[in-house]
Formats: structure tokens, C-alpha cells, sequence
């Protein structure tokens, strides 16, 4: 009993000691290096256009990540294949569903009107997995800045876009918005211990703007283990500009942001021996004023507010 006493007694001192040495923590990506990332989650709250209606969605985000070559620089060229997108759930007593297959069929309903891009002839149906499941690119340092992203461009001439009801599609701007505030790799310029904070800057990509808007956040490392490195972040933000939201397709509801205040949290699993993260527990809370335009009707102004709770984990 005294030697186990004394075995434990010494794990705690190696783990106290581990927790105050500095760690540089950065990415070790290989060239075809992969995995799935994979956000599970609900998002409940409240949309007022103008009466209050309630709002409570299940999502599911799947994508695979290939390193797929380094820079001079030692920054990664990553590219991102979707794997599939699902919202579903009740806005006020009505269902909704998003969904867009690994395959990339999309089926999208509302109000009793379904669309299933899968009943499609065989050649409008490929036009539509292909734009759906188009991978793109982001380049990232080794402490998880995004220097650049290259978005592919959504065909403009999609056969029977008009079809797919407005609702799930002003959905998939919402929910592509604020999945895209989510990045696991939130990393320190220099060495760290437990206790140490740092600044993140994210980069705001589902804008439909001409320039680069980024989302301050606060960080620091809160527990380190022989493995793994736990980092809470955090960001506040409150501002009034009107912001317009990136479209998939010109015909599909114009929503622009003029006033919005978020609070997101998050705890991210770094793993120290492999460089890479591997799981992150997320929550968020909003409100955002703004209208929505439909091609040849007047704005409508709205105001949503908002709490998700998501799960975010790579499987390699």
C-alpha cells in the first residue's frame, strides 16, 4: 500500500511539473496527411419577423481534410471536401430540413414542399453533385492562421434552383455563417505554460464583402497532460455595420446583418505529440438585427436570437 501511495504520489508531482513547462504547440502536417471533421450539434432560439417564432434545429457538418502539399514557408495547403450537411428541425410548427448528402444530392423542405435533387434526370442530377460536393483550398501557418482560402464558385445556371423553397436555403446561409466562426487549430506564436493567454484572429469568410473582416479571440492554455493541451478560447463581439451574408445562388434570399452581438466559447484537445488537434466542445450565443430580400419584394427586417450548443471532432 505504501509503494502504491508513493507510485501516485510521484505522478502527481511529474504531472504538476509537466503542467509549468513551456510547450511550443504547432501543427506537424505531412503531405497526405487526413481526416474527417466532423460537427454535431443543436442550435435553439428565436426568429421575430415581426412576431416572435421559435426556432430548434439539429445540425451535422461532415468534411475531409487532405494535406496535400507545404510551402517554402512550412505553411500547409489543405483541401476540403464536403461530406455532407444536415439542418433539420421546427421553425415555430413547421418542419424544415436542409440536407445535402455525401454524394451531394440535396433534399430541402418547407411548408409541405419538398425538393429531392436525386428524382433529377441523370444529367441535371450530376450538375448538382458536382457543384455540392466541389472541394476547396485553405493555406494555413503551422500555428493555424489562415493566410488564404479559395472558395470554388456555385454555378449560377443550376437547373431548377428556383425550385428549392427559400426558407432551408436563408437557413443555409445562417447555419454556414456560424459554423464557418469554428477553428480547432487556435495556436500560440511562442512557447506556452498552463495559465499563459494569447490572441487569434479569425478570418470572416461567409461575408459578402470586398474585404477581410476578422473575429478577435481570446485564448489560453488551461491544463496540460503528457498528451494533450486543453485551450479555452473565447470571443465577444458587438457591433452595427450592415453585413451581408454570402450567397450561395443570385436568386436566393439577400439576408444582411445590421446590428449583432455573439459571445462563442470553446474548449479545444490539442495533441501535443501528433501536432494536431483532435476534438473541441463549443458554445454560442447571438443576436442579430437585420432584413432579408427576396428578388422583386421588399425587405423584410428581422430579429434572431440564438444559443447552439456543438461537438466538434477530427477522425482520423
Amino acid at each position: 500500500m505504501r509503494a502504491l501511495a508513493t507510485v501516485g504520489l510521484a505522478i502527481l508531482c511529474f504531472g504538476a511539473v509537466v503542467a509549468q513547462e513551456k510547450v511550443k504547440l504547432s501543427l506537424e502536417l505531412m503531405p497526405g496527411g487526413a481526416a474527417s471533421r466532423v460537427v454535431t450539434g443543436k442550435l435553439k432560439g428565436e426568429w421575430a419577423a415581426p412576431e416572435p417564432i421559435p426556432v430548434e434545429l439539429e445540425l451535422r457538418s461532415s468534411n475531409y481534410i487532405i494535406v496535400a502539399n507545404l510551402t517554402a514557408e512550412g505553411d500547409a495547403i489543405i483541401q476540403i471536401q464536403p461530406q455532407g450537411t444536415q439542418v433539420k428541425g421546427k421553425i415555430g410548427e413547421t418542419a424544415m430540413e436542409w440536407t445535402i448528402t455525401p454524394s451531394g444530392d440535396v433534399i430541402a423542405e418547407w411548408q409541405g414542399i419538398r425538393f429531392d435533387s436525386s428524382k433529377l434526370p441523370e444529367e441535371q442530377r450530376t450538375r448538382w453533385r458536382k457543384a455540392f460536393t466541389a472541394s476547396f483550398e485553405v493555406v494555413v501557418t503551422p500555428q493555424g492562421r489562415i493566410k488564404s482560402v479559395k472558395m470554388p464558385e456555385f454555378p449560377k445556371d443550376l437547373p431548377r434552383w428556383s425550385e428549392v423553397p427559400l426558407v432551408p436555403r436563408a437557413a443555409h446561409q445562417i447555419v454556414t455563417g456560424l459554423l464557418q466562426t469554428l477553428w480547432l487549430p487556435m495556436l500560440p506564436a511562442e512557447p506556452v505554460k498552463v495559465g499563459s493567454q494569447w490572441q487569434f484572429e479569425m478570418p470572416l469568410t461567409m461575408l459578402d464583402i470586398d474585404r477581410t473582416l476578422t473575429l478577435p479571440f481570446s485564448c489560453s492554455l488551461t491544463k496540460l497532460t503528457w498528451g494533450e493541451a486543453v485551450i479555452s478560447v473565447r470571443a465577444e463581439h458587438k457591433g452595427e455595420v450592415a453585413l451581408p451574408l454570402r450567397r450561395l445562388h443570385p436568386e436566393d434570399p439577400r439576408i444582411t446583418i445590421q446590428k449583432g452581438q455573439l459571445d462563442l466559447k470553446g474548449e479545444i484537445t490539442f495533441l501535443v505529440n501528433m501536432g494536431v488537434p483532435q476534438k473541441a466542445k463549443w458554445t454560442q450565443k447571438g443576436e442579430i438585427t437585420g432584413t432579408a430580400e427576396v428578388e422583386n419584394m421588399a425587405p423584410t427586417s428581422f430579429t434572431f436570437r440564438y444559443e447552439a450548443e456543438l461537438d466538434d471532432q477530427l477522425v482520423f
